[in-house]
């Protein structure tokens, strides 16, 4: 039987295993209620302050200004409806942000009468300033436009959009979704000029459910209950999970050249086995993270393709785990069509290996060989 190779990383990433037990020996003395006056209360909220101290700087903001929440989604939830005001006004999103961010805009014009435009993206899937202008007006109050696609793997020129946002709607709010871009690429908020920025610990081999917003304006809480997070998000919190995150992020970050050096290996050995397998988003470079490949194989079915590599014991998709079963909204953003052939993503991660790379590439190969003898 194949040995399972995970190939899976932008959906999710395995637990790294020293933080783990990291975790797990914490969880004997740091386990107490961060709001507890006794010692094991105490101690849980020192673990909790200091991680969340660290996860500011690695995001070059302020640490009161970091708010802990369960997860990416329901970070980016927080950012687009705690900063609605009572006034329906504008929100501007980008055609290929993540369902949390799509989901919260619709909320905001179905349930409060806000007006939503979506931004168009070009080929690549980023954000053009030609675009973005054309849908800014003087009450747009909150636009959204992500750093990295999880799909294909492109990278936004924030600093770029923010700028635009300052001069056309400067009263509006910029959220950043920095979810697939944290621990890939360096990440100041303040170079970035947003207003808020969410990051997850799911996609760095850290903990699950735990995730956090960065936000440089006063919040509405979404989840209200003890008043925790400085009022703005209820809960008891859990230093374990915040120094989960914080310590996947520092060996991610430190990981990122080995990441890029296989993501090179695994499209440089599918180029030369299959000449006609085309990159989605970006070239390899600058522009595209750094352990993304988005491929097109013309002649296949991108389901049969995915569920033959599984049989293969290759872990793989199609884009977003949150768009399984239907053609992916991103790449209808970037004018691409299901007719085109298979669409796979493949993802790093920092326990892949050479020798992994090279048995997917061979598995892969064998596949389509076989899927080509059935569709052509």
């Amino acid at each position: 039987m194949n040995t399972l190779i995970y190939l899976d990383n932008a959906a999710t990433t395995p637990p790294d295993p020293q933080i783990v037990a990291g975790m797990a020996e914490r969880e004997l003395t740091c386990f107490g209620n961060p709001a507890s006056p006794h010692q094991i209360g105490r101690a849980a909220k020192a673990l909790l302050e200091s991680e969340r101290e660290r996860l500011a700087h690695a995001i070059g903001g302020a640490p009161e200004s970091l708010i802990f929440t369960g997860g990416g989604t329901e970070a980016n939830g927080l950012a687009i409806l705690g900063s609605a005001g009572d006034t329906p006004a504008h929100i501007a999103i980008s055609a290929v942000e993540h369902s949390s961010i799509k989901e919260s805009a619709h909320y905001l014009r179905d349930r409060f009468g806000w007006t939503v435009d979506v931004i168009p993206v070009d080929s690549m899937g980023r954000v053009q300033i030609p675009a973005l202008n054309d849908v800014l007006n003087p009450q747009t109050r909150i636009v959204s436009t992500m750093l990295v696609n999880g799909e294909v793997g492109c990278v936004n020129d924030v600093a770029k959009i923010a700028d635009t946002v300052r001069l056309r709607s400067p009263r509006a709010r910029l959220h950043c979704d920095a979810v697939q871009g944290f621990g890939k690429l360096p990440i100041s908020v303040d170079s970035l000029g947003v207003d808020s920025l969410s990051i997850a610990s799911h996609k760095i081999h850290g903990p699950n459910g735990v995730g956090a917003l960065w936000c440089r304006h006063a919040l509405r809480p979404i989840l209200k209950g003890g008043g925790q997070e400085g009022g703005r998000r209820g809960g008891t919190q859990s230093g374990i999970l915040a120094w989960g995150m914080a310590e996947a992020f520092e060996r991610q970050f430190a990981d990122r050249p080995q990441i890029e050096t296989l993501r090179d290996r695994l499209w440089r050995q599918v180029s030369e086995h299959l000449p006609d397998a085309s990159l989605n988003g970006p070239p390899i470079g600058p522009e595209r993270v750094i352990h993304n490949l988005h491929i097109c194989l013309p002649g296949l079915p991108s389901e049969p393709l995915i569920n033959a590599l599984s049989a293969a014991g290759v872990c793989a998709s199609g884009g977003s785990a949150c768009s399984t079963g239907k053609f992916s909204a991103v790449l209808s953003a970037l004018g691409r069509s299901p007719k085109e052939g298979a669409f796979i993503r493949l993802t790093i991660g920092r326990f892949n290996t050479e020798a992994e790379i090279d048995e997917a590439v061979r598995r892969f190969v064998e596949v389509v060989a076989d899927l080509r003898m059935v569709y052509q």
